[in-house]
């Protein structure tokens, strides 16, 4: 076990969003990987010794809950046109099946740190070469939820399901993994590639073990058509029919686009969450409907997705979307089109009040940072996040307030949800250890001799993967 040691602030985001989220002076005590003491400070707080951040925002980094880091070497491939039916199955799959774990790997070490320079601390991560992954992911220094994708009725990763199945395991099994802040969940990919013999079989593991499961469920039209054609169900259906949604202790059901009302009841906001990925969403198919889900009483977090379908990891960008739901709601309104016909313009103007009403909560700061703080942080049953409290992750980020992207800063919480404040970071600990370096955070990673191995593997290994992809008839960049 490591040293403990201590950090303090004049502030301190302390509390659990978005129901006490407050700033105050504060000492914390981080032992090993974690946060093992929160100490608030009074008027006389004594003498200190241990990394005095004097002014600077502390807060939790952010959470990541749904992406998959590798995946940023696909970006751009196929251009727009390869996103007018299913780009997962038209395009990934066909890379995937000549992708390699040392491609993985590469691949992975710039995912790693493009989320860190965006403040992303923790990912949880779905993808082929699971145990590749978290170990790369460990010796990058990102904290990780990996879920070794799990398929046996299509996809890549058909032939990989024992060793996934047995990768899975080792990462749970794994004390230095877990020290270094990686930890394992079951991952199913979805419910037209995973079989529902499959999918029972992870949730008996997820069970035993304490484990979350994290498939895609309803992401396409295709795979609810399929699950109609097979099962006479939708997707949640079927798996409330399985029994696999009342036996699992946690569950990430990520885009969740073709979810009806009626599904939506049979989840259970004590076991389950959804994942909405509004900038990835909006390129593949279409944003999920959020609003139903709130109604609904159900948790549900922001995420990138990949970076293939997103073209950026900062999950910032996801929460400002969210923020901007309660205008582009009027815009694709009725009460809008009837307008645009030559109808009276108060009836649009109408329906924006009411939609402001509607989505009012989704532009509170507190709100939404809690999708990429708390809501996440309690989804792993061995390893809570997203908040600077005793027992969590030893995950923050000091900000520089006079940063131009922050200043004046008179509403933190605010800036922390709404601006683009990335390049305000100064320092950051990520599962009890610094990142880079404090006063230099950005250019002492990138201008590391790391970084420029990282960047040299992984550009060398993606022109090789390349000439694969196209003697094979496969994707050019778009």
């Amino acid at each position: 076990m490591r040293n403990s040691w201590w950090i303090r602030s004049d502030r301190c985001v302390l509390g659990a969003a978005p129901e006490s989220l407050r700033i105050v002076p504060a000492r914390l005590r981080i032992e090993g990987p974690t946060i093992a003491e929160v100490m608030p400070e009074g008027p006389d707080p004594g003498p200190f010794e241990g990394t005095d951040l004097g002014s600077r925002l502390v807060s939790p980094a952010f959470i990541n809950a749904h992406t998959h880091l590798s995946m940023n070497a696909f970006r751009g491939l196929g251009g727009v046109a390869s996103f007018a039916e299913n780009v997962v199955e038209e395009l990934y799959y066909r890379i995937e099946t000549s992708i390699t774990a040392e491609d993985v790997a590469a691949f992975t070490r710039m995912g790693a740190i493009e989320s860190l320079l965006s403040g992303v601390g923790l990912v949880w991560d779905h993808y082929y070469y699971g145990r590749t992954v978290a170990d790369t992911l460990a010796e990058m220094g990102l904290a990780a939820v990996v879920a070794p994708t799990l398929q046996d009725l299509a996809g890549p990763g058909c032939g990989q399901l024992e060793a996934q199945i047995e990768a899975t395991l080792s990462i749970d099994d794994d004390p230095a993994l877990r020290d270094s802040g990686v930890v394992a969940a079951l991952g199913p990919h979805a419910t037209d590639t995973a079989s529902e013999a499959l999918m029972l079989r992870a949730a008996q593991i997820a069970s035993s073990r304490q484990l979350p499961l994290h498939a895609h469920v309803a992401q396409s039209h295709r795979e609810y058509a399929r699950s109609i054609e097979r099962h006479g169900v939708s997707p949640v259906e079927g798996l409330s029919r399985s029994g696999l949604l009342a036996s699992v202790p946690r569950m990430l059901l990520v885009h969740s686009i073709f979810v009806s009302r009626e599904d939506l009841g049979r989840l259970d906001p004590q076991r389950h969450a959804l994942a909405f990925c509004p900038y990835s969403q909006v390129q593949f198919c279409f944003p999920a409907n959020v609003a139903a889900w709130e109604r609904a009483g159900l948790p549900w977090i922001a995420a990138t997705d990949c970076a293939a379908s997103n073209d950026s990891m900062n999950v910032q960008k996801e929460l400002r979307w969210i923020g901007g739901l309660r205008g582009v709601a009027t815009s694709q309104s009725p009460a809008y089109a009837q307008f645009h016909d030559g109808g009276d313009a108060a009836v649009a103007e109408e329906q924006r009040h009411r939609d402001f009403e509607t989505y009012q909560r989704f532009c509170d700061p507190a709100f939404l940072l809690s999708r990429v703080w708390s809501v996440p942080g309690r989804l792993h049953p061995k390893m809570p996040a997203g908040q600077l409290a005793e027992g969590h992750l030893a995950n923050l980020i000091a900000w520089d307030t006079d940063h131009p992207s922050f200043w004046p800063a008179e509403d933190p919480l605010r800036a922390l949800a709404l601006n683009d404040t990335t390049a305000a970071i100064d320092a950051m600990v990520v599962a009890g250890r610094w990142v880079g370096e404090q006063g230099r955070f950005h250019s002492s990673v990138v201008e590391s001799s790391v970084y420029r191995e990282v960047v040299g593997e992984a550009s060398a290994r993606l022109s090789e993967a390349r000439k694969r992809w196209e003697g094979s008839g496969g994707p050019h960049a778009g």
